[in-house]
């Protein structure tokens, strides 16, 4: 092959991967911690409140496309969803029933992005995407995400963490 028909091929390259990546198949993760969260205790075994937690959505997008190299994002959807029981030791999440993870932002519609039902009763859990959401409109318009949970309240005070992992599509 001669110089000048492999600077071809390799120009021809370079131009279908720079339009591979135009046409939304470069993606990339992005995770955001949850917040220790605290639910309280009761020897009775009270309802748990309808809200487990909401939390701002803090990812900026422009900043990790420009930290990656690409162009704008055309999409971001829900990877995973993770919480993990941090005290008391040996606790786990039995008192849970079901949660349900949705999404709003000012003026968008609140809408649901995970679901898990039943909660198996161990320390961590991971809470399937609903899929097929479009979260980039609403972390664009400030979103919160918030956990409902269905159950009863601990025998004592449970504290917990988690992480939230989108993909953004560019």
């Amino acid at each position: 092959m001669t110089k000048s028909g492999l600077v071809g091929r390799v120009v021809v390259a370079a131009a279908l991967l720079g339009s591979v990546a135009g046409c939304g198949l470069v993606s990339f993760d992005v995770d955001q911690d949850i917040p220790q969260q605290m639910v309280p205790g009761s020897p009775l075994g009270s309802l748990l409140p309808a809200a487990l937690f909401a939390i701002p959505m803090n990812v900026d997008i422009k900043s990790e496309t420009g930290s990656h190299g690409t162009g704008p994002a055309n999409s971001v959807t829900l990877s995973s969803i993770s919480l993990t029981v941090t005290s008391p030791a040996g606790a786990t999440f039995d008192f849970v029933d079901s949660i349900i993870i949705d999404i709003s932002g000012p003026g968008l519609s609140e809408v649901e992005i995970a679901r898990l039902q039943p909660v198996p009763g161990t320390t961590s859990i991971a809470i399937p995407p609903s899929g097929g959401v479009d979260l980039l409109p609403y972390i664009n318009a400030g979103a919160t995400i918030t956990a409902k949970a269905s159950g009863h309240m601990p025998a004592s005070d449970t504290t917990f963490v988690g992480k939230v992992v989108v993909t953004v599509h560019v």
